[in-house]
C-alpha cells in the first residue's frame, strides 16, 4: 500500500480509463523536490511562497558567500515544503565568474523507503 500518492507530472490521461496518471512514494518525493526546484516564489499566485529561488543568484559573482547562499536557499525551501525526506545534502555547481549557468543537486533519504536519491536543476542565461 503506498504511503503517498500524486499526479504525475506533467500531467498525463492514462488512455485506457480516461483517468489521470499517478506516481507513489519515492516517485512521487522526487517530483515534489523537482518542482520546488523548478518554481520561482510568487509564481504560483494560490501559494507564493512555494519554490526555490535559484533564479536570482543568476550574474552573481561567483563567491564561497553566494554558493553557500543558495545552497541554504535550496536546502530550506525543501525543507518547508517536502515533509518525507530525512537526510539531504545539497551542492551547487558554478563556472568562475559570472554566475551565467549553474547546477543545483539535491541528495536525499526519504522516510518512506530509505534509498539514496537525486534530483538536478541547471540553470543558464539561456533559459
Amino acid at each position: 500500500m503506498p504511503v503517498i500518492k500524486g499526479w504525475k507530472f506533467p500531467i498525463q490521461v492514462n488512455k485506457t480509463n480516461g483517468k489521470i496518471k499517478t506516481v507513489e512514494d519515492n516517485e512521487n518525493v522526487k517530483q515534489s523536490v523537482k518542482m520546488i526546484l523548478e518554481t520561482r516564489p510568487n509564481e504560483r499566485k494560490i501559494v507564493p511562497e512555494f519554490g526555490a529561488n535559484l533564479r536570482q543568484y543568476m550574474f552573481e559573482t561567483i563567491s564561497p558567500g553566494v554558493i553557500s547562499s543558495l545552497e541554504g536557499e535550496v536546502e530550506n525551501a525543501i525543507k518547508t515544503w517536502e515533509s518525507h525526506i530525512g537526510d539531504m545534502n545539497v551542492s551547487v555547481k558554478s563556472e568562475t565568474g559570472t554566475i551565467s549557468y549553474l547546477e543545483a543537486n539535491v541528495d536525499y533519504i526519504t522516510d518512506i523507503e530509505p534509498t539514496q536519491e537525486r534530483v538536478s536543476k541547471s540553470i543558464s542565461d539561456k533559459e
